[in-house]
């Protein structure tokens, strides 16, 4: 009888090889959903990137177009239009489109405080203190410029009889870097009150800066109105002196 060939049985693999190829495909799954994150990192921060420098560059070409606009309203402001066609008038017309053309653009300090100036001499007081206000507002941190917007607003408010708002801006210019222009917001402050005939207050002011300020620009203005005033009183006391010794001689 020819002799039985057994089949070998097929080895079977082990529960050991079977974990071991598991955990290799595992791992790759976690490496290749690394690598997607990665990339879709990378993707969004060159993103992010990219927008950043269009909007830079945006920006930057924006401002150029403002400050040009700017420069030509400054010069058209302060230009010289005697022997030409030009009024006074029509030139802070001109200046005034401009800087709002400027502003629209990219707002500064300089062209929002020009284009208020505009507006003030061209007698529309209410648009001035809109844009004095908005530059206070908008750039409070511009210590430079404010003071001489403090005046301006004040002085807007005082054509448009907002009094105690003109006055309330003459005592936010008061303090301003650590009380500087205190001098000019009392001179300020005076004068209306001189013109309003209240007397005493406008003296108390002058007096005020007399003694605080000295060496004051203004203080020259207030020392003549205090002696003015002074001389005034003893003028008055004199006359009362006479009229008392006239009264005291016996008749004859």
């Amino acid at each position: 009888m020819p002799k039985i060939i057994k089949k070998r049985p097929a080895r079977k693999k082990t529960a050991q090889e079977n974990e071991v190829k598991s955990a290799a495909l595992q791992a790759l799954d976690k490496i290749k959903q690394r690598q997607k994150q990665v990339v879709t990192g990378v993707s969004v921060i060159a993103a992010l990137i990219i927008l950043y420098v269009i909007f830079a560059l945006y920006s930057s070409s924006m401002s150029k177009k403002a400050y040009s606009l700017e420069m030509k309203a400054y010069n058209i402001y302060y230009s010289d239009t005697s022997g030409e066609s030009m009024s006074e008038e029509d030139r802070w017309k001109k200046a005034l489109e401009l800087y709002k053309k400027s502003v629209d653009i990219k707002a500064s300090p300089t062209a929002l405080f020009y284009l208020g100036n505009c507006y003030f001499n061209l007698k529309d007081y209410d648009n001035a203190i809109k844009e004095y206000n908005l530059l206070v507002d908008k750039f409070s941190s511009e210590e430079g410029i404010l003071p001489l917007v403090y005046q301006k607003l004040a002085s807007a408010y005082f054509k448009t009889n907002q009094n105690d708002k003109a006055l309330e801006t003459l005592g936010r210019l008061a303090g301003v870097d650590d009380g500087i222009f205190k001098d000019t917001a009392l001179i300020l402050e005076a004068r209306y009150y001189e013109g309003a005939g209240e007397k005493e207050k406008a003296l108390e002011k002058y007096r005020e800066i007399l003694a605080e300020f000295p060496v004051s620009p203004w203080s020259s203005e207030a020392g003549s109105k205090v002696a003015e005033e002074e001389a005034g009183n003893a003028k008055e006391t004199t006359k009362e002196t006479e009229v008392e010794k006239e009264e005291k001689k016996p008749d004859k």
